[in-house]
């Protein structure tokens, strides 16, 4: 009898850890997503993206992400209606992301069970939108990007 209990607790802890697991690795779009984009195997890329947010409501700037070996190498903002591009700092590269920093935000938001929109390309996977409210109860807190391009740069597979 004293097994009983203890079995109950090791069942009862089993199930908690599999009914809290990340839910990002058992959506079937984002997983399907992935292994496009792992499969594309783009090694150096840039994409395009406008966030849409209180400042931009209608039409926000395009945001230009270049990556090199996983890591963002350049990043360019392109304003609307205007021709000339603007550089960020390098020092400001971090507050930018891959395509697999996209996995891994929306994998993320998905774990902690916030709303989460996204669509994803048909051939390399990567998310076209994304749209996440981490607190339904808040104005201001989400993030809305919708991609407008990736585009293999040369010399990279």
């Amino acid at each position: 009898m004293a097994m009983r209990p203890c079995a109950i607790l090791h069942a009862a802890v089993l199930a908690l850890a599999l009914g809290t697991a990340p839910r990002a690795f058992a959506d079937a779009q984002l997983d399907g997503a992935r292994a496009r984009w792992e499969s594309a195997a783009l090694a150096s890329y840039e994409y395009g993206y406008h966030k849409f947010c209180e400042c931009h409501r209608e039409s926000p700037p395009e945001t230009v992400v270049t990556v090199r070996g996983d890591s963002v190498t350049g990043v360019r903002h392109r304003p609307v209606g205007g021709a000339t591009e603007v550089p960020a700092a390098e020092k400001n590269f971090e507050y930018y992301w891959t395509v697999e920093g996209l996995f891994a935000l929306i994998a993320s938001a998905l774990e902690r069970g916030v709303q989460v929109r996204a669509a994803y390309d048909a051939d390399l996977g990567f998310p076209r939108e994304i749209y996440i409210d981490y607190d339904s109860d808040l104005i201001g807190d989400e993030l809305d990007l919708r991609l407008t391009r990736v585009t293999r740069l040369d010399g990279a597979r």
